[in-house]
């Protein structure tokens, strides 16, 4: 003998309810999964920031008027520019002496900084108002105010007497 089950409404209606439940359920399991497995399995995944580590010789256009040193450089380029090693070699070196200024640096590939960036930079800027920049531009503040805008390596040199 065959019994035929049958339900009525109520017990369809919960039964409808379990079944999305546990879709539901299982969808969320599958996104955590893939979430999960995707972030510890990203070899692409470099982190080489240290926790707690502040740069200190790296700055914005909008800070570098307010550093704690009465003089001081801001050397103001792109990071990725063909010529960022050299750039950085000759500053390096410079730092290195005895009786060097601080040498700050201003990455313009930084979003903080690309409104400063023209084609047509303002060598007579003294604040930040008047300030437009090139490619690379290295600039001496003292006391707020920049004394000296070279957009030359070979000045930047001679500056530095390197």
């Amino acid at each position: 003998m065959k019994k035929n089950i049958s339900f009525n409404d109520d017990q369809k209606e919960v039964f409808r309810f379990v079944i999305i439940v546990a879709v539901i359920a299982l969808i969320v399991l599958v996104i955590y999964l893939a979430s999960y497995f995707a972030t510890k399995k990203n070899v692409y995944h470099y982190d080489t920031s240290k926790e707690g580590e502040v740069s200190t010789d790296v700055v914005t256009i909008g800070t570098m008027f307010n550093k704690d040193e009465e003089e001081y450089y801001v050397a103001i380029y792109k990071n990725d520019d063909v010529n960022a090693i050299y750039y950085s070699a000759l500053f390096n070196k410079y730092m290195g002496e005895e009786k060097s200024l601080n040498i700050y640096f201003c990455d313009l590939n930084n979003k903080l900084n690309e409104d400063y960036y023209s084609e047509k930079s303002n060598p007579k800027a003294k604040t930040i108002k008047d300030l437009k920049v090139g490619d690379f531009t290295f600039v001496k503040i003292k006391d707020g105010k920049i004394t000296k805008y070279l957009e030359s390596i070979e000045k930047v040199k001679e500056e530095l007497e390197i």
